[in-house]
């Protein structure tokens, strides 16, 4: 299955309006519009469709009204599942309607060399081509650091999007603090460590790990193992020379989806996968996270990104929880978090008001209204002077988010590949335990599609 959890967010939508959550978290409205608008201006932004994001994007847009009289900013969302967001993105960019456009952040490895013959398709196609603007100089920048800017979106010598958003998604799990306290269990380092875990727990009668199998989060946990595998010891520095030579491998016919280390990988999936909740089929992303926080006396473990902790934390105040990383390895240093650079705000080259859109991007990115928002979503800060925030389930991620790396996961593959190719890797949700299909079998087959993909 292709890299399709990044892309997936919870459609629930909070009741509170932007401007209760703008007096809520206090967010600045300085500064006077630059006479760039006008009585009839309406600025367009667009991101897809996280509730917490989303409202305090709200907020965040009603502040920029108040400093900004004379503009109206419209915000179009739409969820990732079933291809929502996609259908409403290429419907914006088709009619050259949006000034703000939220892309997934990209890394050096998305873009395939032009000897290999493979033409990149979604954002890379959008930045090679010419159609988003090079931030790279713009004021704003220089609130960020610029390596985690260049390798989110950076293209030959621009940066052609503000990341504000990088979450925990593969190798993410939360997990119920005072279920391991109970059985006298420190966090699980290792992969012995934890699959020995799960054998305790249900053996006291729980369900040890509860997933939405049913929209394919158990990507999470496969693709979190075979990305610790790839990095094993060398450091987070090495992330995109050690991904990049992994897609080199793929197009000159040395590496497979079937090669040793994915099926090293396959083998540790399956055990993990012993131990899931036995209707996890039919458990879909958007229930998740409501139905593992109410149950207290169940489910030590949680299979989804850290975009989802404020989520759980609204849905039941009371519980003691954490996220950690999936211990994929044998070894504890090797078992760190695979960092996603998430939401990347861009300006197409056509917007009908650029210069409003970066004014709206530097309003964005002030500290305090950055604060709040990363605060709301969850997110690891990518701003330079503003902390990840310390709320009461990222403590493990306090102390070990720096040693993560930044994770990509897919070889290249030409844009006319579509979500259901196996080129991409396996469908889990047709293999063993959620279909009938051996994964083993499925790498085989993923395999030999990939060939045929890249086949010139």
């Amino acid at each position: 299955m292709a890299d399709r959890t990044r892309t997936i967010r919870s459609s629930r939508m909070l009741a509170a309006t932007a401007a209760a959550a703008l007096a809520a978290t206090g967010l600045t409205a300085c500064g006077g519009s630059s006479g760039s608008g006008g009585s009839s201006t309406t600025l367009v932004v667009a991101e897809w469709t996280n509730a917490a994001a989303v409202q305090e994007t709200q907020a965040i847009d009603a502040a920029f009204e108040k400093a900004h009289p004379d503009v109206k900013i419209k915000l179009e969302t739409a969820p990732t599942t079933a291809g929502a967001w996609p259908a409403l993105q290429s419907s914006l960019e088709a009619s050259k309607g949006v000034d703000v456009l939220a892309q997934f952040a990209q890394s050096p490895e998305k873009y395939a060399p032009a000897s290999s013959g493979v033409k990149v398709g979604g954002t890379p196609a959008l930045i090679s081509s010419g159609q988003l603007l090079d931030l790279s100089k713009q004021p704003f920048m220089s609130r960020f650091d610029a390596t985690t800017q260049k390798f989110a979106m950076g293209y030959n010598n621009g940066i052609y999007g503000v990341t504000t958003a990088e979450y925990v998604n593969n190798t993410g799990l939360f997990y119920k603090k005072d279920l391991l306290a109970k059985y006298g269990m420190p966090v699980p380092t290792t992969f012995d460590e934890f699959v020995g875990d799960l054998k305790t727990f249900k053996s006291k009668g729980m369900s040890p790990i509860y997933v939405a199998g049913k929209d394919g989060i158990q990507n999470i946990v496969w693709m979190g193992i075979y990305n610790q595998l790839m990095m094993q010891d060398k450091p987070a520095s090495e992330a995109t020379s050690t991904f990049i030579a992994k897609d080199n491998a793929f197009l000159g016919g040395t590496q497979n989806w079937n090669s040793s280390l994915y099926q090293d990988a396959a083998n540790r999936y399956e055990q993990i996968m012993q131990y899931i909740e036995p209707n996890a089929g039919g458990v879909s992303f958007a229930s998740a996270p409501g139905t593992w926080s109410a149950k207290t006396d169940d489910y030590p473990f949680f299979v989804d990104g850290s975009y989802d902790g404020n989520t759980i934390a609204a849905d039941n105040p009371s519980l003691n929880f954490g996220l950690m990383a999936v211990p994929g390895t044998d070894t504890a240093a090797w078992n760190r978090a695979d960092l996603a650079p998430d939401l990347a705000w861009t300006v197409p080259t056509w917007s009908k008001h650029q210069q409003l859109a970066l004014e709206y991007l530097d309003f964005f990115t002030q500290e305090s209204n950055y604060q709040a928002w990363v605060k709301a979503t969850g997110s690891l800060s990518t701003e330079t002077a503003v902390p990840t925030p310390q709320l009461k389930w990222t403590d493990w991620l306090q102390a070990n988010a720096a040693k993560g790396f930044p994770g990509t996961t897919l070889p290249w593959l030409p844009s006319n590949v579509g979500t259901g190719n196996p080129a991409g890797g396996p469908t889990l949700t047709d293999t063993k335990p959620f279909g009938s299909k051996d994964l083993l079998s499925a790498l085989d087959d993923s395999a030999k599609a990939y060939t045929a993909a890249v086949k010139k």
